[in-house]
């Protein structure tokens, strides 16, 4: 027999001696009394005390097993033993348990905690017997070996195991076995059992890609799965965020996506504060779907501020998902750096065209000119791109590798860029870029100088992904201002494999792309592969919101105002105002300031490197108290989805020629988790026999 809880049986064992200590305390007292005679009264007390002593015991009888059934209702009693699958020879053996702890394994199902169904399990494989050595791995984001090797002293391995929890992060399980396969590799011996113990929820987001195949080809895998018997419904923020660049004086929209992983459409009411402020977001969330809900907020205060959306008014099964934390960084209006070769005063001009769209709003020449600022090739320096929000090249002609790297390095701390792909060079300057950026950068396509024979004009769009920015702000009226467009010269491209072609937005009608937008580290690179002066763009209405949405809502996945995952490796650039690493601090919520990564200096800038990020909150790198940077971290959206891998992917799929014993603990120990109920039974009636006895007694 085992017991989820056997903290209550000591507690109930130390409770028994409550009733005989009331019994001691409340037993009859002598007294004296005056009288003429003592033989009629020597026998109504010698009636009396026989009653008395059976009414004592048969009470205090009722009261102890009643504290002893309710002690045993506590602990959770689990009839029927777990055996592992194919038996447990005697001799030598090296068992290693790996235990999920991700967010997932705290879902709860009938006042059960999937965790502590698997806490039970991993506690008697630690059991100790006659010649096993023992290794416990609790699967995270990176997974803890409770010890470097493996060990005999298996109570202190189950002692880690009863402090153990579930951790707001995924589980990354091909790291799990990897870490187990070094344990059980450095056991051996003709003799010697190889074991491994897999106690999971079997997630599908996490466990869908593990494979087995890593381990030992001797090892006897056995895997015990505590998914719950049918997948509960769930409610769970799974973004929160700006939806665009803050700026300062300007309402800004709030983005809060809920996601529902449950059969029926649920109502989601989300209470969103942003510093001092706090909105109501609502909306109905589809089954099994998700609902993006917005609002817009007034922003005020200039710098860095923090956010919380929360869902009020639900009760699912994970509880930590409802609260999701993020931040803002509310800047001024935006400067733009065009770096061109242009004069500023050549009118019609690729440049000119450009540089009126970036600045729209300004009447005055001058007022544009503030928040355009040109910079000739020959001057890029440190002190010139620092400033500016967002980089546009246009006809610079051949840069220099020094310029290239500096532009590159900017981009990937998290400075967006747009280039218009125009003249030949382009192409070389296109591809240093991309030699620059190294492996931040993954480019869907390599640009060429066009051949002499092969004719650009008039080019018009065959494919474009009108369901994305910056195409998607058009609505239903995306193909009349499109399809009229035309464009002139650009580059020949040719498909690299090892991009994302997802990341190529419009085609031309020869197979060529005609705007390319993707990630480069923390910021993002936009290709325009056309010559603005020779095409119709500039003329059409298309032309200022399509700018507009490359240069304020760039694509990059790792931007400041999302997110990252609880339990992951994270690199943040800082800002270039951030200074030097001297006299930064960085806090956390409650003002702790130990364990949160490093501040390293590096050619390209300030880089806070964090190997595992921090639970959930808000972290901030303070200067002089003033924060200059703002990071928040949360559970990762996929730990929401409680669906479990089918068992016959475990032993078809996931084995990699393996033979994997397979068994449900839920499954198996339904029947035997009912104990608990009738014991509870049982007690309420023994303090009904009580109440009777008292009252057959009359006392």
């Amino acid at each position: 027999m085992a017991f989820l809880h056997p903290w209550a049986l000591a507690i109930g064992v130390a409770a028994v001696g409550l009733p005989l200590f009331v019994h001691w305390l409340t037993r009859p007292r002598p007294y004296r009394l005056p009288l003429s005679t003592l033989r009629f009264v020597r026998e109504a007390i010698h009636q009396r005390r026989a009653i008395h002593r059976l009414r004592d015991w048969l009470i205090l009888s009722l009261r102890m097993l009643a504290v002893l059934l309710l002690a045993w209702a506590f602990s959770r009693p689990l009839m029927g033993g777990r055996e592992l699958a194919g038996g447990d020879p005697a001799g030598q053996a090296s068992r290693v348990v790996i235990l999920d702890v991700s967010q997932s394994m705290a879902a709860v199902q009938r006042g059960i905690e999937t965790f502590e169904r698997a806490r039970s399990a991993a506690a008697e494989h630690l059991a100790g017997s006659p010649g096993l050595r023992g290794g416990l791995i609790l699967a995270g984001a990176q997974p803890h070996r409770v010890f470097d090797n493996l060990s005999t002293n298996l109570a202190d391995l189950r002692s880690e195991l009863a402090q153990a929890r579930p951790r707001p992060e995924r589980c990354d399980a091909q790291k799990a076995l990897i870490a187990a396969a070094d344990l059980l590799s450095r056991s051996g011996g003709p003799e010697h059992r190889r074991e491994l113990i897999v106690i999971t929820d079997l997630q599908a987001s996490n466990w869908r890609t593990a494979d087995f195949s890593v381990l030992p080809s001797d090892t006897v895998i056995r895997l015990e799965s505590v998914a719950l018997e049918e997948t509960p419904g769930n409610l769970a923020i799974v973004r929160a965020g700006p939806g665009g660049r803050a700026e300062l004086g300007r309402p800004v929209r709030l983005e809060v996506e809920v996601a529902n992983y449950s059969d029926t459409p649920r109502t989601a009411n989300v209470d969103v504060t942003l510093g001092s402020a706090s909105y109501r977001l609502e909306g109905l969330c589809p089954a099994n779907g998700s609902v993006v809900l917005t609002g817009d907020a007034d922003l005020q205060d200039a710098g860095w501020q923090k956010g919380e959306a929360r869902l009020v008014g639900i009760d699912d099964a994970i509880a930590a998902d409802n609260v999701r934390p993020f931040v803002v960084d509310v800047r001024p209006q935006p400067t733009f750096g065009l770096v061109t070769r242009e004069e500023a005063d050549r009118r019609p001009s690729s440049s000119y065209y450009l540089e009126r769209a970036l600045s729209p709003q300004s009447a005055r020449e001058s007022a544009a000119a503030e928040r355009v600022v040109r910079i000739p090739p020959s001057q890029i320096n440190r002190e010139m791109l620092a400033p500016v929000d967002l980089i546009v090249v246009d006809r610079p002609g051949k840069l220099e590798a020094d310029a290239i790297n500096l532009m590159t390095a900017m981009v990937v701390r998290g400075k967006p860029m747009i280039y218009v792909a125009s003249e030949p060079t382009d192409a070389a300057n296109l591809a240093m870029i991309a030699q620059a950026a190294g492996a931040d950068l993954k480019m869907p396509v390599e640009f060429a100088a066009p051949a002499a024979r092969q004719s650009r004009r008039w080019l018009s769009l065959a494919r474009y992904r009108r369901d994305l920015p910056p195409f998607n702000i058009f609505g239903p009226q995306v193909v009349n201002l499109v399809e009229p467009l035309r464009f002139t010269r650009g580059l020949d491209t040719r498909v690299v494999d090892s991009g994302l072609q997802d990341d190529v937005l419009a085609v031309y009608g020869d197979g060529t792309a005609g705007l390319v937008w993707t990630a480069c580290g923390a910021g993002s690179l936009a290709v325009l592969n056309a010559d603005l002066a020779e095409s119709n763009l500039p003329q059409s209405a298309a032309f200022v919101p399509l700018l507009g949405e490359l240069a304020g809502n760039p694509p990059a996945r790792n931007g400041s105002s999302h997110a990252r995952h609880c339990g992951e490796p994270m690199t943040v650039w800082l800002p270039p105002e951030a200074g030097a690493a001297q006299g930064l601090q960085i806090v956390g919520d409650s003002g702790e300031t130990q364990e949160m990564g490093e501040l390293v200096e590096e050619p390209a800038g300030l880089a806070w490197r964090w190997s595992s990020a921090g639970p959930p909150g808000v972290y901030e790198v303070l200067r002089d108290g003033q924060p200059v940077m703002a990071v928040a971290t949360a559970i990762p959206p996929e730990e929401s989805d409680l669906r479990a891998l089918p068992s016959a992917e475990v032993g078809d799929r996931l084995a990699g020629g393996r033979k994997i014993h397979y068994r449900s603990v839920t499954a198996g120990s339904r029947n035997q988790d009912d104990l608990w109920t009738w014991i509870a039974v049982a007690c309420a009636a023994f303090m009904l026999v009580e109440l009777v006895a008292l009252r057959a007694f009359r006392t």
